[in-house]
């Protein structure tokens, strides 16, 4: 009786350990993922831990937060070795206790999608396209997005262009604003095209926000900053193209959003841009080009 009773309890811990989101994998991805979470319990068992313990201090940690979350990312960020133990507590086995408030659930979710895709390991590619077709909260979307852009691979760009197109209100929102983590030229162009045709304060800005993280000078200058590093030039071309147009349309908070932004890029060709504009707003583009290097 002790060692049926053993094993029930077993069974009820199986059956209750769930991922941190519900996300969908096909049999082969399933199985290829399970694979390097086994082998790396063995090489890198501290990691888990490392990640269970930060699991175990978010009601603490929600419960002293300042802002609106608590700052999840850091911690995971810091742990040697974890991509696997993010992955694991993703998908398999890092669900909160369900009382917790949803801001605990989203700083955890966001902070998981955030440290994987800060690995950059294209092995997590099918974990991370898995949690951005999930239907969560607004910021779990644009983490999932984030995290997955960093990758920058082909399978990242084209599920990110998937997604924006599907998805409407403040979840297409959320995933504009997120996939400009994704340095390519087929996500750069994309979301140059969407500020063009975007009549909606939030989704210009959330467009803004993606072009300056695409074409961010000072990023693509470090080693990771572009996995193509041919299309460097181009992704900067097209975010100042984009946001050079937006600045001499709009007004205001949406125009000032969209400066910063072309001061963040200092594209190469953003003098001439802004020379093409100046009709509309002399002193304005004046005082724009006066602050370009």
């Amino acid at each position: 009786m002790k060692t049926l009773g053993l094993v029930t309890v077993l069974v009820a811990q199986v059956v209750l350990a769930k991922g941190a989101l519900d996300v969908k994998l096909s049999g082969a991805e399933l199985t290829t993922l399970q694979r390097e979470i086994a082998a790396a319990k063995k090489a890198h068992p501290q990691a888990f831990v490392a990640v269970a313990q930060v699991r175990a201090q978010m009601a603490s940690l929600d419960a002293n937060k300042r802002g609106r979350f608590a700052p999840v990312t850091p911690r995971l960020n810091s742990i040697p070795n974890a991509t696997w133990a993010l992955a694991d507590a993703l998908a398999f086995d890092g669900a909160l206790d369900a009382t917790l408030p949803p801001s605990a659930h989203i700083a955890w979710q966001s902070g998981l999608l955030e440290a994987l895709g800060a690995r950059r390991d294209v092995k997590t590619e099918g974990v991370l396209i898995a949690a951005l077709a999930v239907d969560s909260s607004p910021e779990v979307l644009r983490s999932a997005a984030d995290g997955l852009g960093r990758l920058g691979t082909d399978g990242a760009a084209n599920a990110l262009l998937a997604s924006a197109t599907a998805r409407r209100g403040s979840a297409r929102e959320a995933v504009l604003a997120g996939m400009g983590s994704c340095r390519r030229v087929s996500v750069a162009s994309y979301l140059a095209r969407q500020l063009s045709l975007s009549t909606f304060e939030k989704e210009q800005l959330a467009l803004v926000k993606s072009l300056s993280v695409i074409g961010n000078e000072w990023a693509l200058e470090t080693p990771a900053g572009a996995p193509v590093k041919a299309e460097v030039a181009q992704l900067r071309a097209i975010a100042a193209g984009a946001l050079v147009k937006l600045f001499s349309e709009a007004s205001g908070n949406v125009r000032q959003q969209a400066s910063d932004a072309i001061l963040v890029v200092n594209a190469p060709e953003t003098k001439v841009l802004l020379a093409q504009v100046r009709v509309k707003d002399p002193a304005a583009v004046d005082a724009l080009i006066a602050k370009t290097r």
